[in-house]
């Protein structure tokens, strides 16, 4: 009788630690973001949505480049953790385009800026960065579709397509 309960107990403690193995790989992503929960944060306009092979999951949003009042919008927050951030560049990319991180705890604590150029490298994953912004009370992803300085400016698309990242549990 001690043989058969050491063996369930085994067993139940086997059970538990694969448990404990798939929730932690399954914890660390990558986990993927369409374009479609974008928030309206500042600017004019409004992104237009495109069914197209060009772009993942086969459609994006675009804005025109814009220099007089270009439009903000921002992914859904996310919860405090350590993030690498990565942004599909679609195949039918034309401009470059600015994405920003803001992390917050009682006000703005850090931002970055990353430029992708959407012309080139297509159909891959630019990676934009990393944030770590653990005990911060939470971040967001920004983009814009204003012109970017060094890179022509002549009323280019500007692609918002698929986000993708990574945490540490």
């Amino acid at each position: 009788m001690k043989s058969l309960s050491k063996m369930i107990i085994s067993f139940l403690v086997a059970c538990g630690v694969a448990l404990l193995t798939t929730l932690i790989g399954r914890a660390a992503g990558p986990y993927y973001i369409t374009e479609n929960p974008l928030t309206w944060l500042s600017g004019s306009g409004t992104p237009t949505t495109i069914s197209t092979s060009d772009c993942r999951g086969s459609a994006c949003r675009y804005m025109y480049q814009d220099t007089v009042n270009p439009a903000t919008w921002r992914w859904a927050y996310t919860r405090a953790n350590i993030y690498n951030w990565y942004v599909y560049r679609p195949y039918n990319g034309e401009a470059a385009a600015r994405y920003w991180w803001r992390t917050y705890r009682s006000g703005v604590k850090d931002n970055w800026y990353v430029t992708v150029n959407q012309s080139t490298n297509k159909g891959t994953w630019a990676y934009l960065g990393y944030s770590d912004y653990l005990p911060n009370d939470y971040g967001e992803l920004r983009l814009s579709n204003q012109c970017v300085s060094g890179y022509w400016c002549g009323g280019l698309k500007v692609i918002w397509d698929d986000m993708k990242y990574d945490t540490s549990p």
